[in-house]
Formats: C-alpha cells, sequence, structure tokens
C-alpha cells in the first residue's frame, strides 16, 4: 500500500486502533517485530508527502520523488515480481485519498495542533512492538447496533483508500469493512491498463512473424485484485484469500496458548484516562508461573496454506513466536526486559528463519536473524536496532512565594477572606513533561551478506525528515576500491496539516 511511515500507512493503523482490531494476533504479522527492526527501507532518492485533514474522517496526500532508482534496492532480497510498471526516475508521484467511517486523531505534524490530535513520533515510527494480550475484538461505542423504530440497525465501518500514480498509469484501491464483531473483510487492487497491441500496416508481410508480446505469466501481469476475510476471536484467527491474477487460494491461522479467563478486565493504553469506559475482553495468556532464571510470556503458532492451479504451485509454512507479558501500565516499570522470540520454517521452499528482538530500555532495542536453507545450504545473519532520540527536558523549578513568585493559589478565597501565605504549596514547573518529548529515531542494519543500512527519521518543526543510506561493501571488495560501495542516497519531507 505505502512506505510504513506514510501517512496513508499510518492512517490505516489508526483506522484499526480506533476500531478495536488487533494488528498482532495474525499469522501474517508472527515475525513483525523482527521484519520493523531489521527490514526497513531507507529511503532513495529524494520526496516530497504533503497532506492534509478538512476533517476527521478525510484524508488527502500528495507525494513527489525524484532522482529514484528503477529498482529500488530491498531487503531482504525477494525474487517475487513486482506488479506495475517500473517508476520514472526522473519525476514520480501520487495522489492518495482516504475515507474513514471511524473519527481518526493524531493525524497533523504542526506543534501549535493540541496534543489530541499531534501525531507522536514513537507511533509513526515502525519498531519494537511488544504486542497487546490476544483480547476478542469490540465494536467501538459509536458502532454499537441500535433499535429504530423496533428495528434493529446494525452500523459497520469500513474504510476506502485510492491512490492514482502519475506519470505512469496505475490504480492502487483499498477497501476494508467490518462485517461483524469478529469478522473483517479486505478487498485491495492493482489497476494498470494493459499496453495497446501493434497493429501492422497494409504494406507489411502477412507472413512475419508478431512482435513479442512482452513477458507472460506472473512477471507480465501488471494488474491484482485479491480479496480476504478475517477472523479474530482473541484465542485464534483465521484468514482466507483469494488472488484474481494468479488464481491463487491461501489459508492462514493462528493459535494463542495458555488459558482464558473469561470476564476479565483488560485496560488497554486508551483506556488508562479515567473517563474512559472500562470494557471487559476475554484475555488469553500464558498462567504458569514465573521460573527464577526465565522469562513469562506467551506462546502462539500458526501456519499458511496457498494453491494456485493456474501457475501449478502450491506451499505452505509454519511459525512459532514466544513474548513476554506486556505491563499493565503505560508507564510501568517492566519486572523483565520485553522480548519477542520467532522460529518459522517452509518446508517446500526448505527456508529456516529465527529471529530474536529485545528492549534493551525504554528508547532501544536489539534485534538478530538467522536465515538457513536447508537444500542450497546459504545462511544469512542479520543484526540491527533502533535508539530514540529524546529532547532534555527542563529542569523541575519550585516557585514558592518567598521568592517573588507568584502563588500557586490566589491570597483570598471566593468569600473574600484572607488565606495564609504559610500554608500555600510551592508551584512545580515541568513544561517538558518528565522524560522529553521524543525528536528522533536512528535505525541500524547489518547482515554477513555485507549489506550495510542506516537511517534516521526525526522531527524538525513542523516537519518529518527521514534520512537513509544502503550500502554493499562487497562493491568496493571485488573492484580493490575503484568502485563505490554506496547502493542508494535517499532524503524525504513529510508535512502533515
Amino acid at each position: 500500500m505505502a512506505s510504513p511511515s506514510s501517512a496513508p500507512a499510518f492512517v490505516l493503523r489508526s483506522f484499526y486502533d480506533a476500531t478495536n482490531w488487533s494488528r498482532d494476533n495474525h499469522y501474517a504479522h508472527l515475525t513483525r517485530t523482527s521484519r520493523q527492526l531489521l527490514d526497513f527501507a531507507p529511503p532513495a532518492g529524494l520526496h516530497l508527502d504533503l497532506s492534509h485533514r478538512p476533517s476527521s474522517t478525510f484524508f488527502s496526500s500528495l507525494s513527489l520523488s525524484t532522482l529514484v532508482p528503477s529498482h529500488p534496492v530491498a531487503y531482504p532480497p525477494s525474487t517475487a515480481p513486482v506488479l506495475g510498471p517500473p517508476q520514472n526516475p526522473l519525476l514520480a508521484g501520487s495522489l492518495n485519498y482516504v475515507f474513514s467511517s471511524a473519527p481518526l486523531d493524531r493525524v497533523s505534524t504542526r506543534r501549535r495542533e493540541d496534543e489530541a490530535h499531534r501525531v507522536k513520533l514513537k507511533e509513526l515510527v515502525l519498531g519494537f512492538h511488544p504486542g497487546a494480550l490476544p483480547v476478542k475484538p469490540e465494536l467501538r461505542d459509536d458502532a454499537q447496533p441500535t433499535w429504530l423504530a423496533g428495528e434493529r440497525v446494525d452500523k459497520r465501518d469500513f474504510l476506502l483508500f485510492g491512490r492514482l500514480y502519475a506519470p505512469s498509469p496505475r490504480l492502487d484501491a483499498l477497501w476494508v469493512h467490518r462485517l461483524s464483531t469478529t469478522v473483517q473483510t479486505l478487498v485491495s487492487l492493482i489497476s494498470v491498463p494493459s499496453p495497446l497491441p501493434s497493429t501492422p500496416l497494409t504494406w507489411q508481410n502477412d507472413n512475419e512473424a508478431p512482435p513479442p508480446s512482452g513477458p507472460s505469466g506472473a512477471a507480465g501481469r501488471l494488474s491484482e485484485l485479491e480479496f480476504k476475510l478475517q477472523q479474530d476471536t482473541g484465542r485464534w484467527s483465521t484468514e482466507c484469500s483469494y488472488a484474481v491474477g494468479d488464481g491463487m487460494w491461501g489459508a492462514k491461522g493462528l493459535w494463542n496458548f495458555g488459558k482464558a479467563g473469561a470476564g476479565e478486565v483488560v485496560v488497554t493504553g486508551e483506556e488508562q484516562d479515567p473517563s474512559a469506559t472500562r470494557m471487559e475482553r476475554e484475555r488469553v495468556v500464558d498462567e504458569e508461573e514465573e521460573m527464577s532464571t526465565g522469562l513469562k510470556g506467551r506462546w502462539s503458532a500458526g501456519g499458511e496454506v496457498y494453491f494456485s492451479a493456474q501457475e501449478r504451485s502450491a506451499g505452505f509454512s509454519t511459525g512459532v513466536r514466544f513474548a513476554t507479558l506486556p505491563e499493565s501500565g503505560s508507564n510501568a516499570v517492566p519486572s523483565q526486559p520485553p522480548t519477542t522470540i520467532t522460529a518459522t520454517l517452509s518446508p517446500i521452499m526448505g527456508q529456516l528463519s529465527t529471529a530474536y528482538c529485545v528492549a534493551t530500555s525504554p528508547d532501544s532495542a536489539l534485534a538478530s536473524r538467522f536465515d538457513f536453507n536447508i537444500y542450497s545450504y546459504d545462511a544469512d545473519v542479520t543484526f540491527g536496532g533502533e535508539w530514540f532520540q529524546r529532547r532534555k527536558p527542563k529542569p523541575v523549578v519550585e516557585a514558592s512565594p518567598e521568592e517573588g513568585a507568584a502563588p500557586s493559589r490566589a491570597s483570598f478565597d471566593a468569600f473574600g477572606r484572607g488565606i495564609d501565605e504559610s500554608v500555600v504549596e510551592p508551584v512545580k514547573v515541568d513544561a517538558a513533561g518528565g522524560e522529553g518529548e521524543i525528536t528522533g529515531v536512528l535505525k541500524a542494519r547489518m547482515s554477513t551478506n555485507t549489506d550495510l543500512a542506516l537511517m534516521w527519521e526525526g522531527r524538525l518543526g513542523e516537519f518529518l525528515v527521514s534520512l537513509g543510506v544502503v550500502a554493499d561493501l562487497r562493491l568496493a571488495t571485488s573492484s580493490g576500491g575503484r568502485t563505490s560501495p554506496i547502493r542508494s542516497v535517499g532524503f524525504g519531507v513529510q508535512y502533515w496539516g
């Protein structure tokens, strides 16, 4: 759909959060934490994104890019075909529109916006994610069924997304519709007009062989239409999909181990406000006693099966995940380091992958991944991490009436009676909010295949800025230093109004 830090991608994640739909309790996101730490995509070329939100349910953005490689560097390398025409390296752009039935907040980068509408950098950047407890989804309050004239009226949340590219004639579309409390459907579309066949002239020889029509199969396919049906009950989740282009059928499933305590109250981060409504959800966690030298967490296991009669291909994969239990409060000191461990296996392709991620502090995390192919014996080890920078908070100043500062209370009460100044409490001023505001994040990745990537994303005034570089040390070593190891350099600026 879009890059992880772009405005449309962030709006889609905000829609899932606003409609209480979990983005963790699905097999497709089993390795989400390691991919966000290790598979980040630094910008290549120059990018400018301008976004505007005229209402809380409508969002539009304009993107411009130049000096972009025709084939951007992707990590990890993939042999999957890229749908659509190649991007114009000189100048390319896109126009995006998003409409949501649920009001979305925190989609502005302006400093003069209040805290409820200003986006937080740590929510925008995809990094270490400890994950939430798997719970049964619920409809938001405004989408609950109502009764009108004795008839039940059901309200369904939905999201519409459209992106039009230029100068290439490509159109992307996404439709997300909530069918019930636990069922959701997605329809995605990539539409590219097929090039018109060349018409032979009347004076040409009829026996001349026609020009080649281009590659066939997946490599020559420009358009795609895919349907997905997702179900999430908290304890388990399933997803069925069908792709029209290659006739691919797929099914995914994820199961969370542990005891289920029905009726327990789970308070999420948004419900920390005393005025918020406390919702009872089904908690699914491991309730084994904590070992003295071990981690207390929960296990999840799942698998995927796909088949295409048109392409005559099939396959399946399986994986497990261990994640430590999150703390009850957003500001609580963790009793154990937040950790996520995953392992996936694709027997037909012979691909085995294991990953280990840990948050070393509230503002830093490390990750490592080992990939091995049992058929070709190819192996790769990847290391990476992230570090958030904060603005130093201003020191806490205690002002008392004796020092000439304004008292914390008026010298007279509502009835005009004087107040003893000796009992006036001092005023504590901390404009930075304790730990200080996050201003940027630095990400790094290095692998045994000599791939090296660095990216910095931060806030400069009312703009979001990103810098990135990707290098391949093999280019320098194989040429004896005559070839630069730099593969791509990029700079991006975003403004969300």
